[in-house]
């Protein structure tokens, strides 16, 4: 397997892990150490992914910087929506995280349909938004 395609499932797969833990909070009922365990693997798996992600960057420079940046402030925004939406609810701190990556989150997606013309920036804008309607309205 080419490592630019695995990169790509290995996001992808993080994106769709995301929305089911979400998901979790609203509808079960809700245990702490399930929410806790969640949060890590996500974490982790991220992590991993950033980090990989940036070593491949920095060896092989075919792959374009707006991809690096809406990667990784996708997952930056997904690690502390879910860090303030499980463990941390009423902490301002992680809510002022929260929206501060979600706002670089919109932003990178934004320049990604705007100016690169390349059509994954849309799912971003559209997930950013939601994400901030969730912020907003929970």
């Amino acid at each position: 397997m080419d490592k630019n395609n695995f990169f790509d499932n290995y996001f992808k797969l993080l994106t769709l892990l995301f929305w089911p833990i979400i998901l979790y909070k609203w509808l079960f009922i809700a245990n702490e150490s399930v929410e806790y365990k969640l949060f890590i693997i996500f974490a982790i798996l991220s992590i991993i992914y950033i980090i990989s992600f940036l070593f491949i960057f920095y060896k092989d420079k075919n792959i374009k910087l707006i991809t690096i940046l809406y990667r990784i402030s996708t997952l930056l925004a997904f690690l502390f929506t879910l860090g303030s939406f499980l463990l941390f609810p009423k902490n301002l701190f992680w809510l002022y995280l929260k929206m501060l990556f979600l706002i670089l989150y919109f932003y990178f997606s934004c320049v990604k349909v705007s100016k690169y013309k390349i059509d994954e920036g849309v799912v971003g804008i559209i997930g950013s938004i939601l994400l901030l309607v969730i912020t907003i309205f929970y």
